[in-house]
């Protein structure tokens, strides 16, 4: 019975990829204490517009709401326990992102499910969490140039490219400081779902999409090199 049950699921699969109705991916976002607002709601407003491709699910060590560094809160509507399988993942930063990249729970989480998932994605110092978990290894990456000495110190091991709007390295997408994260999810988008719908929702929400990943003024005014 399981065997027939496994045939039936994947000719239904096979059927639906091949009329454009793929189930939709689902993407977690990691809240934690005192985040950047913008790295992650800048993201969700793509994602979640993308309602037929991608659902959107944001996530905390515990479900509920989770204080903002701009004082006001988001609901995380599960915990890292109960979190479903996820696609695709994004960590944000903000001043939090110093104490959530020395929370072992976080870190373990994140190892895990960066394994699982067909592409991890950070805004800002989120690139700081992800290369405290040793994600980032070996990798080219970039991060906030307005702190890069502190966003990057916790990965020594990390090819930190210093003059980029955003790193696209497969399964792991990294980008600059707070609003360049719209960029990197538009540049996400174009990989997976083409550039037409890139475009439409860079138009719907009325932002000049930067193409260019070395696109980087902000490096040149903080003096990155």
């Amino acid at each position: 019975m399981n065997t027939i049950l496994t045939v039936y699921l994947s000719s239904l699969f096979c059927f639906t990829s091949l009329f454009g109705q793929e189930p939709p991916r689902t993407l977690g976002v990691l809240l934690f204490q005192s985040f950047e607002m913008l790295d992650a709601c800048g993201p969700m407003e793509i994602w979640g517009n993308l309602d037929s491709k991608v659902k959107l699910i944001t996530v905390a060590k515990s479900a509920g709401p989770v204080v903002t560094a701009q004082g006001v809160a988001l609901v995380a509507q599960t915990s890292l326990t109960d979190c479903p399988k996820l696609d695709l993942l994004l960590v944000p930063g903000g001043r939090g992102a110093i104490k959530a990249l020395k929370d072992p729970e976080i870190i373990a989480w994140l190892r895990e499910r960066s394994a699982q998932a067909e592409i991890t994605m950070s805004v800002c110092n989120g690139a700081s969490i992800l290369a405290a978990a040793g994600l980032l290894d070996g990798r080219p990456a970039t991060t906030n140039k307005a702190y890069w000495k502190l966003a990057t110190k916790p990965g020594p091991k990390v090819k930190w490219i210093p003059q980029a709007r955003w790193v696209d390295d497969g399964n792991r997408v990294t980008s600059s400081g707070v609003s360049a994260g719209i960029d990197m999810t538009l540049h996400v988008v174009d990989r997976l779902f083409g550039v037409q719908t890139a475009e439409a929702m860079a138009n719907e929400i009325e932002h000049e999409w930067h193409r260019d990943s070395t696109w980087d003024p902000f490096a040149a005014k903080h003096e990155v090199k």
